[in-house]
């Protein structure tokens, strides 16, 4: 009697349990290793937290009692250039306080306990998009693909606050493509969480659907009469303050080699240029880019469509001053554009389609362990997914 191996179904059953067998051990891996999770981005936003329960929340940027707190956490002096600074918005310290206590490592599993509910309420967003083309188990083998995004987990493991981004993001995807322009506004404005980042997806509203834009407007209007009620003028001031010191490049635990953008490109192809004169070619680029972007989506405002997101979310991560390996979570835009084309056209079987954001995610995590790879991968799947889109838009294919 011959056994028959489904290897489509093995497949997904063996990238589902890979995933979800190593994100826990990683993270327990953090949890055992003070160095990792005293290193950790979310020092930043504990020494904010913890700054606005007993200093205000208006002394939440002041960079002096930063260090002061995360000297606390290390049981060390630190230099003023080693201190994490707080660079988000004033809208996220509600949630730093939240999450923190006099314990930091508990307060570390509090926060990364609230971004993954951020980023659990993303996903109804996104498969609600393609419930329509998939049956039930499919959508949910997409489901558990999106849940186990490496970029989301990656950005927990750090103790960042990309979750709010993608949460952002997947409102403005199901808002474009449901025709709900008051969820793209409001996903837009959560977005400004990395106000980088949001420029670039803004930039085909000013030209075409202009109520997104105004949803938009409104939005980010309310968070920031929230931000200044929180932290008043002082704070706002000390947001913008920080956000200088964090776009001139210097210290303060900017990476700048390790970036996944235009500098830290450059940073690795050509060591031997100053860092400055790497920095000034970085913002050159990053204002051509919102130039070029500017033009092209004012000449094609009448023929604007949903795809021009992918555009914007690889423009974003490639040309901003300020890129991560978390950062990522922006190709999910990419990712849902490419499926819902292959899955409208019929060009690819589904079972294979709804495997796309498991194999992104296995891809990342192999490259993960390796600089070579880390510096080398996410630039291909961002031109790779850019590619796929518009081959698959031009010539269409069927099975």
């Amino acid at each position: 009697m011959k056994i028959r191996i489904d290897l489509s179904r093995t497949a997904i059953i063996v990238m589902i349990i890979s995933l979800a067998l190593v994100y826990p051990l990683l993270w327990m891996k953090m949890l055992a290793d003070p160095v990792q999770y005293t290193g950790a981005d979310f020092i930043a936003f504990y020494a904010a937290g913890r700054i606005a329960d007993n200093e205000g929340a208006a002394q939440a940027y002041n960079l002096n009692l930063q260090k002061k707190y995360q000297e606390g956490v290390v049981n060390r002096e630190i230099e003023l250039q080693e201190t994490f600074p707080y660079i988000h918005p004033p809208f996220v310290i509600p949630l730093a306080q939240l999450a923190t206590t006099t314990d930091y490592l508990i307060s570390f599993q509090r926060w990364a306990l609230l971004m993954s509910l951020a980023f659990a309420a993303s996903i109804p967003f996104l498969t609600a998009l393609t419930r329509e083309h998939l049956p039930r188990n499919q959508n949910l083998i997409l489901a558990i693909g999106i849940l186990l995004f490496f970029p989301v987990f990656q950005s927990i493991l750090l103790g960042q606050d990309n979750a709010i981004m993608f949460l952002g993001l997947s409102l403005l995807i199901w808002g474009i493509f449901r025709k709900k322009d008051w969820a793209a506004g409001l996903g837009l404005a959560l977005c400004t969480i990395r106000p980088h980042f949001a420029i670039f997806l803004l930039l085909p509203f000013i030209f075409q659907r202009h109520t997104v834009l105004k949803w938009f407007v409104l939005s980010a209007f309310a968070l920031a009469l929230f931000s200044l009620f929180y932290t008043g003028f002082s704070g706002m001031k000390g947001f913008i303050n920080i956000l200088a010191v964090s776009g001139s490049g210097e210290g303060f635990r900017t990476n700048e080699e390790n970036m996944i953008n235009l500098i830290g490109l450059l940073r690795r192809l050509f060591p031997f240029l100053s860092s400055a004169l790497i920095r000034t070619i970085g913002w050159i680029f990053y204002g051509l880019a919102l130039l070029s972007m500017s033009i092209y989506f004012w000449r094609n405002s009448a023929n604007l469509s949903e795809n021009e997101i992918s555009l914007t979310a690889v423009a974003a991560i490639l040309f901003s001053p300020h890129s991560h390996a978390q950062d990522l979570i922006l190709l999910i835009a990419p990712i849902v554009v490419l499926m819902l084309i292959l899955l409208k056209r019929d060009s690819l079987p589904a079972k294979n389609i709804v495997l796309i954001p498991l194999s992104i995610s296995l891809l990342l995590l192999f490259s993960y362990y390796s600089p070579l790879l880390t510096h080398t991968i996410p630039y291909v799947l961002m031109f790779g997914l850019l590619f796929a889109i518009w081959k698959y838009q031009v010539n269409p294919t069927n099975p």
